[in-house]
């Protein structure tokens, strides 16, 4: 029965107003998936936690932020990978994407995070939350990394 480990999410370099997001993990396979292909998806959440202080039309629910798409006979693409087993064992993978930063910008905006003086906020871009949804498909397998904090703002 295939397994998937706890995925992991690195936030990577920014660069003509897209980040670098990588989602790692490893998939396991036994002797009974050997032939089987599985169907690799990967998409980005933002998450809303309890403490965040949410911009108003936030509702709250986790945001999707992107599907990782793959590229399939030529220029179509589709929001998975195929995955044929050849043999048990372990399968690593890592893939990449750049996203747009005002898409990683899941709490969009400014909080008053303190005052200069009795007139003068001081403003700071609000706290961004991301986490990986990894599925490996036919067997209905979900992992779902740690967040990971973007700073302040993205």
């Amino acid at each position: 029965m295939a397994t998937l480990s706890t995925p992991t999410v690195t936030l990577g370099a920014t660069s003509n107003g897209k980040r670098d997001v990588t989602v790692a993990g490893k998939m396991t396979f036994d002797a009974s998936d050997v032939g089987r292909t599985y169907r690799l998806e990967i998409s980005l959440y933002g998450e809303d936690l309890a403490g965040d202080k949410l911009p108003s039309g936030d509702g709250g629910a986790d945001d999707l932020i992107s599907n990782f798409m793959w590229v399939s006979g030529g220029l179509l693409l589709r929001p998975y990978k195929a995955v044929t087993v050849l043999a048990a064992g372990n399968v690593n993978y890592s893939e990449k994407r750049a996203i747009e930063t005002s898409k990683l910008d899941e709490d969009a905006g400014k909080e008053i995070v303190g005052w200069a003086d009795i007139h003068t906020p001081v403003y700071m871009p609000r706290s961004d939350e991301v986490y990986a949804q990894v599925t490996l498909g036919s067997a209905s397998i979900s992992k779902r990394s740690a967040t990971v904090q973007a700073g302040i703002g993205v």
